[in-house]
């Protein structure tokens, strides 16, 4: 097997073991998924690789150690801002490790010493913080990265202590500039709160939030906050916004079908850009009051569009139909509608 020196990213979430042994096997899979996720796009986004799932985090593997750096930085950072997932379940916060070694990877798997060396140095690290190895150190050289010694940490099973440095904090911003954010209104909720037992209620709002974890999957959208029957998804990307909505579209139509002894799903969404306030618990500010109020004016098993985020689609604009809705105050609203094709198919 072959031998490459990369550098090696673990990040593990503080306080999830407690979390997941209070619930259910689903809603254990379910938390696990919502609270990992930001790692995931993370790495991603910074030309990294997930190569292995480890119960409450993630190892991934980078070329160039500086974007393992920041990826570490913008993990680090969601967790200090947002400390519940969209579903309500607390974070305790995330551990991050960084070396760089040689490393034997597998499909699924990563090999080394030095991956032990990030395994048994994670549980020394306080959480919110990221340490990196001298090796990581050296290799980043002269950077805009400020770091601090935290001296020599003797791992069990080594003869030398290894030098261990700290990230410093970057400065923290709540602020997301440029986001997409799409929000879902799932139709006759309180009309099958008066036919349905609670628990097959609960099961099927449950089934309603799972749908939209699977339509962003592969995308580069983030489920921020389920509320009731809404589902609150933010992007970087306009494209994908819509993306998901037609996943969404095929992926409830298809459950329809699969199960006729249930209420059918049917929803209306909203989309619009701008820039958004990150709370501890989801996402607050003027977009979000913008979209809601696209939302409320928008029909049923509708889809509307802003003309903010129009201007930034590119594979998805001839999808769109200009379109007026009315104000409250009788003034015309101009926005966009998302037509909706007839056959299902779901993409990623």
């Amino acid at each position: 097997m072959p031998t490459r020196t990369l550098t090696i990213l673990l990040a593990d979430l503080v306080g999830s073991t407690q979390q997941v042994a209070q619930v259910n096997t689903v809603r254990a899979a379910e938390f696990l998924e919502d609270a990992t996720h930001p790692i995931r796009i993370a790495v991603e986004e910074n030309a990294g690789r997930v190569v292995k799932f480890t119960g409450d985090g993630f190892f991934a593997v980078f070329e160039s150690a500086r974007e393992a750096l920041l990826c570490a930085d913008k993990v680090r950072d969601h967790y200090i801002r947002q400390r519940y997932t969209p579903s309500g379940f607390a974070i305790d916060g995330v551990r991050v490790v960084v070396n760089t070694a040689d490393v034997m990877l597998e499909e699924d798997d990563i090999l080394g010493d030095g991956v032990v060396v990030c395994a048994r140095l994670e549980k020394s690290v306080p959480t919110n913080q990221v340490w990196l190895t001298a090796a990581t150190r050296e290799v980043v050289g002269v950077s805009d990265f400020v770091f601090h010694p935290v001296g020599d940490i003797q791992l069990r099973g080594r003869p030398q202590p290894i030098k261990v440095f700290a990230l410093e904090n970057t400065e923290q911003s709540y602020i997301e500039y440029g986001t997409v954010l799409l929000v879902t209104d799932l139709h006759q909720y309180i009309q099958a709160g008066e036919t349905m037992p609670p628990l097959e209620l609960n099961d099927w709002l449950l089934t309603w939030a799972n749908l939209h974890r699977e339509a962003i999957r592969g995308l580069r959208g983030q489920v921020r906050q389920f509320v009731a029957d809404m589902a609150l998804i933010t992007f970087s990307d306009a494209d994908d916004a819509i993306q998901a909505l037609l996943n969404l579209h095929s992926l409830i139509t298809i459950h329809n079908r699969q199960h006729p002894q249930l209420p059918d799903y049917h929803f209306k969404a909203a989309v619009a850009s701008g820039d958004i306030i990150l709370s501890p618990t989801g996402v607050v500010g003027r977009l979000v009051n913008q979209t809601f109020e696209l939302l409320n004016l928008t029909p049923r098993q509708s889809i509307s569009i802003d003309a903010a985020t129009q201007r930034r689609l590119q594979a998805y604009a001839e999808r769109l139909t200009a379109t007026k809705l009315t104000a409250r105050n009788g003034n015309p609203v101009e926005c966009y509608r998302l037509e909706l094709p007839e056959q299902v198919e779901v993409k990623e």
